[in-house]
Parts: C-alpha cells; sequence; structure tokens
C-alpha cells in the first residue's frame, strides 16, 4: 500500500506542536560514534543476564523510570562539565563566571579548551534591557459569580504556527464568569496547544482568562496563536464575550548590550563571544553591567568541588523520593550512602563530611583556606575516585532505570549456559528516551 508522504508529515507536524522543548540542553546530551557503540555493548551485556520479569506498566512507573533516567543524566552533564570524564582535567580546568548569576547565568562554555593551551578569552560587560516574552491575550475582568452568556453548546478555533484547533464545551444555567473561566484554563491546558491559561483575579469580585503562548520571541504578522469563533461548529461569541481575542502583548526579543554593542536575541539563550552561552533571568539594574570571565585556579577548583558536591545530593535526593513508592530505590541510596562514606572519611581537612541521609556537607570557608594554602594533592586525588564511583553508578541507572522497578521475577538464566542477547530487554523504557528532546 502506498504511503502518502503528506500525511505522515501532517501527523509528525501535529505531535511535534505538542512538544515542550527541556528547559536546558548542552553539548553533553549527544553522543560520538563511539560513545553509542559503548552504549550498544553495554545493553548487549546486560541483556544476556537480565532474568525475565513482569513489571507494572502504570504511569506512574513511567513517570518514575524518566525522573531516575533523567536526574542521572543532569548528574553526569554536570560532572562532564567540570571535566570529570576525563580524569586528567577534574579539578584543573579553569571555570566560566557571572557575577551576577540571578540574572545572567553561564550554562555552558568552552572553557575546556583553556586547559590545551587556548587563548583566554577577553572579560565581557553585559547588560540586559529585556527579557524576550510571549505573546499574552488578556481577557475581561468580568464578576465571578455571573454570568451573561446565555446556556448551549459553544466552540472556538485556536490556531498555533503549527496547527488549527476547535474547542467545544458546554455552558449550563449554573455556570458563572469564574467557573467557565477556569474550565476553558483546564480545557486549553490538557490539550497541549502549545499555551498556558489561568484565571486571575482583581480583588474587588472579578476574574479574567489569561492566555499566554510557551514560545516566546517576536513572530511577526499573527503571533503566536490566535483565538476566533466565526467559523466554528458550534455555537460562537464566547470569544467576545471573554475578551480573548486581543493580543494584550506581543511576544518579544531580548534586548541586550555586549560591551556597549547593542543586541536582540529572539529566546533568553544566548552565546556571547562564541565562548559562553548565557540564560538571561532578569534585567539588570540601572547603572549596574554583569561580568563574565574565567576565574583563577583554585577558585576553579573549590567551585568544582562545590558543584560535584550539589550534584550529588542532588542526585541523592531525586531518587531518595522514590523509596516509598518504589522500594527497591532504597538499595541505589544505601549504596551510594555506604559508599561514599568510605571516600568522606579521607576528606575532612577539605571540610567534606557526610550528612546522615548521605548526602554530602561542605564547609566552603575550610575548603578555600585549605586550598589556598596547603598540599592537597592526596585529597583530590581521593575526590577524583569518588567522582568515578558516583558517575558510575549513575551510568548503570542511565542505562537501566527498570533495574530499580519493584517486578515479579518469572525465571532466572542459566548460568552455565551461553545466551543470545535480547535486544529489546531495554524495551520498557527506551521509547521514553526521546521524552521531552525534540
Amino acid at each position: 500500500m502506498a504511503i502518502n508522504t503528506n500525511v505522515l508529515s501532517n501527523v509528525y507536524n501535529f505531535y511535534q506542536a505538542d512538544l515542550v522543548p527541556r528547559s536546558t540542553s548542552n553539548k553533553y546530551d549527544s553522543h560520538k560514534k563511539k560513545d553509542l557503540q559503548d552504549i550498544y555493548k553495554s545493553i548487549v551485556k546486560l541483556s544476556k543476564d537480565e532474568p525475565v520479569f513482569l513489571m507494572d506498566r502504570s504511569k506512574e512507573v513511567e513517570q518514575y523510570t524518566i525522573h531516575m533516567k533523567e536526574n542521572a543524566m543532569l548528574f553526569r552533564n554536570r560532572v562532564a562539565s567540570i571535566g570529570g570524564l576525563d580524569e586528567g582535567n577534574i579539578f584543573n580546568q579553569k571555570t566560566a563566571y557571572s557575577s551576577d548569576p540571578d540574572t545572567a547565568e553561564i550554562i555552558d562554555s568552552a572553557a575546556e579548551e583553556l586547559e590545551k593551551g587556548a587563548e583566554l578569552p577577553e572579560e565581557y560587560k553585559l547588560k540586559i534591557e529585556q527579557l524576550a516574552g510571549p505573546q499574552v491575550n488578556a481577557g475581561k475582568y468580568l464578576p465571578e459569580d455571573e454570568n451573561g452568556i446565555a446556556e448551549g453548546n459553544y466552540s472556538f478555533d485556536v490556531s498555533t504556527l503549527n496547527s488549527n484547533y476547535e474547542l467545544q464545551f458546554a455552558i449550563s444555567p449554573e455556570d458563572t464568569n469564574k467557573g467557565i473561566q477556569s474550565r476553558l484554563a483546564r480545557l486549553i491546558n490538557n490539550f497541549n496547544l502549545g499555551l498556558h491559561a489561568k484565571v486571575d483575579e482583581d480583588g474587588m469580585g472579578n476574574s479574567a482568562l489569561i492566555i499566554s503562548s510557551h514560545g516566546i520571541g517576536e513572530k511577526g504578522r499573527g503571533g503566536h496563536f490566535s483565538i476566533s469563533d466565526e467559523d466554528t461548529s458550534q455555537t460562537g461569541g464566547i470569544v467576545d464575550y471573554l475578551g480573548i481575542r486581543k493580543i494584550t502583548e506581543e511576544g518579544h526579543d531580548a534586548v541586550y548590550s555586549v560591551n556597549g554593542e547593542r543586541h536582540t536575541a529572539p529566546g533568553n539563550e544566548v552565546n556571547i563571544g562564541g565562548f559562553y552561552n548565557v540564560r538571561f533571568k532578569d534585567v539588570t539594574k540601572e547603572g549596574e553591567e554583569i561580568t563574565l570571565g574565567i576565574k583563577p585556579d583554585f577558585e576553579s577548583v573549590k567551585d568544582n568541588i562545590v558543584s560535584l558536591t550539589g550534584s550529588y545530593n542532588d542526585f541523592v535526593k531525586a531518587a531518595a523520593e522514590y523509596v516509598d513508592q518504589q522500594p527497591r530505590t532504597n538499595l541505589l541510596v544505601s549504596y551510594m550512602k555506604n559508599t561514599s562514606s568510605f571516600y568522606t572519611s579521607s576528606l575532612e581537612s577539605l571540610g567534606v563530611s557526610q550528612a546522615a541521609d548521605g548526602t554530602l556537607d561542605i564547609d566552603e570557608e575550610k575548603l578555600g583556606e585549605t586550598l589556598k594554602n596547603e598540599d592537597v594533592t592526596e585529597q583530590l586525588g581521593t575526590l577524583k575516585s569518588f567522582a568515578r564511583f558516583a558517575l558510575r553508578k549513575a551510568n548503570e541507572v542511565q542505562l537501566n532505570p527498570m533495574d530499580y522497578v519493584d517486578k515479579r521475577i518469572v525465571a532466572y538464566k542459566n548460568p552455565a549456559k551461553p545466551h543470545y542477547a535480547n535486544p529489546y530487554i531495554t524495551s520498557a523504557y527506551s521509547g521514553m528516551l526521546f521524552n521531552g528532546y525534540m
């Protein structure tokens, strides 16, 4: 049977329009050919010895598995960002910094190139005049407990950059303005149209339906979305009654200047000087500017240690959240706690200790003074070993998060016989790997 490519294209565009990109991404999410070969070999080795099992395929298990995998990936990426994938670089590389990370945060840089003898980049002076923002259609404020529209079946059309939708609903005599607005907000949010809707109250007994786009930046004529009900299949009039047709705030680009030179960007993540990838979080205060540069060596080592311990704590805490829901997760938490205590017993001089829940505490003042005044080669070697241990466990979780799902073992494989690799052993979660990455 012939395949209609136009139909496939429409289907792809329909689903692609519903996907919301991850808020962060970096180069460590991509892989070289050798990396993929190593992952494949690991899956083959795993599948040869994995027992046959049955498990719960509920939404809760799916969310748990995705969360475990993504937290393992996040930990790996953070360790990679401080050179942890290369033993020769960890705690040695120079670190890019922002003088005001609450306003402009560096999310990635080419700092590792500095270890290869590259010339230091100049410092950049940054001012942020305006953040990129979404389109907003703010409705009229109507009395919350009243209703000025007749009962019946209504619908309206929503047109986005990629698709058109018709939303239908019914109004009964008992409905109030706020009830209608709340129901429409849930309808819009649940349909994943690339929009966000909420009900706003003015404190004087009135409420309005506020609709904004997920996308930000200027989109020219037509904007990110439009709402109408002239050609809809059911009764019209609800759009003008609620006042959600008019664009009250256009999508707009970020406006910023680097060393006095003005720029615009369609989003709040920009590259500066080909070296710093920066996320704008707020506008700079009047008369102030942000410095982007490279920290001295001892500051970099201190920050990398703090970053490693903070990332490790986030990884352990994320796993501990599921101990009650998925008891096998306690095996991971206990293993991390018991093994890390072996390393932390040798790191007291650096101000690193272990808390009762298995996370790491760090005395930053003591750490800074020790790094400045003492030879800490042995302690840094211990920290490198700790980083390798934690990274190895995170890679195992990333490869097979199903290992910590409660499941019923059906049969173990005979260890005395050779087994063929079962390429489908990870299929229980492999369909989730692209969740949110389009």
